[in-house]
């Protein structure tokens, strides 16, 4: 269930109205990916690839229910893991052009509770750690697992959550929620910190992140089928998760059903890794991010986009970057393709976007099945070759 950085590269409807381009062969394509779908063990999948204001290509394969025989369609409905939080960037972006605060800002003169760090308590978290993932808040896997429930909708605040892990006087406090390394010195990628980013704003703006996403992103893009929480109303377009090789772990127990199938279950700190969207959403919410990229967007200016973009170094003056990762930007990360990506992957959850930046092409592949196991060569196989297939679109 730990939401983890995978290794694929994958796309783009905006509120320009994107048009099909006539220059792929769409039938080609699909059968090469529907060859790949019978092929491979995943439920269902649908992918994307959009240029500029088109769209390449867009198509699903599979099911969304298999016991049901729902078939996976471009406006089904299923969580993106941790792509979420390039949402948190955006909203970050536009805290600043609101005046909140900016990347140099110390966190605790915004909260209303207080974070040191018990190994280094005279270093100053700022926001920009928050987003490189070196603050020094690490996902303790006690304090992540908590996260979690067998519910539609988290009942436990955000803030209150947060308070209760990292502030030296909360009741779920512990040391081991902090690395031992310096502020600013070392990338370890945070789930935690991403959601404390997200409150940050959520405190400036005097309302919930869901209701700050929804006021500035998801209605001026006209994003009917996202949301942060389970929607009622949408419940028949909502994809059923599967696990194909169950973790060994004991709290996959609770989750499990006798199909592989997952019960529902969300996130106290859901902006780290709770949004549902479909494909036909995603596709116009990458395409706003492209726009940004080119200073063309209509929701930000181009100054308080680029910071969303800019290749990162930490206190030492040397890129930050991890594994898989060539430098990281605010949540995004460069590949070493130098394509601008981010990947998702969760229970019954592996979604990933990619731009590639120097041609202006967006590419997405969601899969309703998590491929973060121990045996999951076949998975990973089956993805590159998915991803071999969009890489020939452009």
């Amino acid at each position: 269930m730990i939401k983890i950085k995978a290794i694929i590269a994958v796309v783009a409807i905006s509120f320009f109205s994107l048009s099909l381009t006539a220059q792929v062969d769409n039938e080609n394509i699909t059968k090469k990916l529907d060859k790949i779908y019978k092929q491979s063990s995943f439920p269902g999948f649908a992918v994307a690839v959009i240029k500029n204001d088109s769209i390449l290509f867009s198509g699903a394969y599979g099911y969304a229910n298999l016991r049901e025989k729902v078939k996976f369609s471009e406006n089904t409905i299923m969580p993106i893991a941790s792509v979420s939080k390039t949402v948190i960037a955006f909203s970050l972006a536009k805290a600043f052009e609101l005046g909140y605060f900016t990347e140099q800002t110390p966190i605790n003169t915004i909260l209303p509770f207080n974070i040191s760090n018990p190994h280094h308590p005279n270093d100053t978290i700022r926001v920009e750690h928050l987003f490189t993932h070196t603050s020094g808040i690490i996902d303790d896997k006690e304090t992540f697992i908590s996260g979690y429930q067998l519910s539609n909708t988290p009942t436990i605040a955000l803030g209150t959550f947060l308070e209760e892990h990292l502030d030296a006087n909360g009741r779920s406090y512990s040391p081991n929620n902090f690395a031992s390394e310096p502020v600013g010195t070392t990338y370890s990628y945070s789930n935690i910190a991403a959601a404390l980013a997200a409150y940050l704003i959520e405190v400036k703006a005097k309302m919930p992140f869901h209701a700050f996403t929804e006021k500035y992103l998801f209605k001026p893009l006209n994003l009917q089928s996202t949301s942060w929480f389970y929607d009622q109303g949408k419940s028949d377009r909502y994809a059923k998760l599967y696990e194909i090789n169950v973790p060994d772990l004991p709290y996959y127990k609770a989750l499990m059903n006798a199909d592989k199938s997952l019960k529902d279950y969300c996130s106290i700190t859901y902006p780290d890794g709770s949004l549902r969207t479909s494909l036909v959403d995603l596709t116009a919410y990458l395409s706003e991010i492209m726009s940004g990229y080119q200073g063309r967007s209509k929701l930000m200016s181009k100054a308080y986009y680029a910071p969303v973009f800019l290749k990162r170094s930490g206190k030492n003056g040397q890129a930050i970057t991890d594994k898989g990762i060539a430098q990281q930007a605010m949540f995004w990360n460069y590949n070493n393709k130098g394509r601008l990506t981010h990947n998702g992957s969760d229970a019954g959850v592996f979604a990933v976007v990619s731009i590639d930046v120097e041609h202006n092409i967006g590419r997405i592949l969601l899969i309703n099945a998590n491929i973060d196991t121990d045996n999951n060569i076949k998975l990973i196989n089956s993805i590159k070759e998915i991803s071999g297939v969009l890489d020939t679109i452009y």
